[in-house]
């Protein structure tokens, strides 16, 4: 049994999700999540929801007697009594960047990070993107902004502010990418490709409209909130190219668009402060600005 920790917001629970599938498989064993950090509401983290029914695979959430073995097992004593618990183990992540050795990791293990580089499960990542289709077709609104992504040389803009800006502590590790790294971001692409069409994303569009200018024709795609926030994503993938904030969220927007040949913009400097080493997280073949 393969247990993954679910933290974050979607793009979060979808590395997270990732790994555990890549480790179940290799295992031959099931894959559950464990919600209960999600659920948890004393610690310092944006809160957030369970976000993986989007999806359109089936998944198990672990109980907490499946949860049990793993904190009875962390306990010298108890694994010298009861044998079989020596096979359970917890992992914590131990860096930001890809570690060969995660996927080393016992048939039964709890895993307990954010696992953000695709190098965790690029070799299934057929199975992955038949495991995130989205479960409902886009319709309404969203229809219509998609049947103009298709015939346009769309490109997805994803200017993340909310938590980045106002909670204290995420600001701090995070941080919004500046107005200019958007502005070149748009300038490289149409370098490389004409007619292009903006499709731009935000959870604070008002503050987009007021700050940036764009020298491009642009929708602004303002209405996919709080249980269908979803579905930006959802139209971020069916852009022909994309240019992504520092966020999970567009990261996978840009990696679950099937065009062979996308042109995909990612910020250079992924977090505002902090030890991180971010060399795995942006594929090879995204440019970095």
């Amino acid at each position: 049994m393969i247990i993954v920790k679910l933290m974050g917001g979607l793009g979060n629970q979808m590395f997270q999700y990732a790994l555990g599938r890549r480790l179940s498989l290799l295992h031959n064993t099931i894959l559950k999540v464990d919600t209960s950090f999600l659920n948890d509401k004393s610690h310092n983290h944006t809160l957030r929801k369970y976000e993986l029914d989007v999806f359109s695979m089936s998944v198990s959430i672990a109980t907490k007697t499946d949860l049990n073995k793993f904190s009875v097992a962390s306990n010298d004593r108890l694994r010298r009594i009861l044998p079989f618990l020596s096979s359970y183990r917890i992992i914590n992540e131990p860096c930001f960047e890809f570690n060969e050795d995660i996927l080393k990791s016992p048939k039964h293990s709890l895993l307990i990070g954010y696992w953000q580089t695709e190098k965790y499960f690029l070799p299934i990542q057929d199975t992955i993107r038949e495991d995130f289709k989205f479960r409902k077709p886009l319709e309404g609104k969203n229809a219509d902004i998609a049947s103009g992504i298709i015939k346009q040389n769309a490109v997805s803009m994803h200017i993340r502010r909310g938590d980045y800006v106002h909670h204290e502590e995420t600001s701090k590790v995070h941080g919004a990418c500046p107005t200019e790294y958007y502005t070149a971001a748009l300038r490289y692409i149409q370098g490389k490709v004409k007619d292009v069409h903006l499709y731009i994303f935000s959870d604070d569009m008002a503050w987009v409209k007021d700050n940036m200018v764009f020298d491009a024709p642009a929708t602004y795609v303002e209405h996919n909130c709080g249980k269908i926030s979803y579905a930006d994503m959802q139209l971020m993938s069916l852009c022909r190219h994309n240019i992504i904030a520092n966020s999970s969220f567009s990261w996978w927007g840009a990696w679950l668009n099937p065009n062979p040949g996308k042109l995909v913009i990612a910020p250079a400097k992924w977090f505002n402060d902090g030890p991180a080493n971010t060399k795995d997280l942006i594929p090879e073949g995204w440019q970095k600005i």
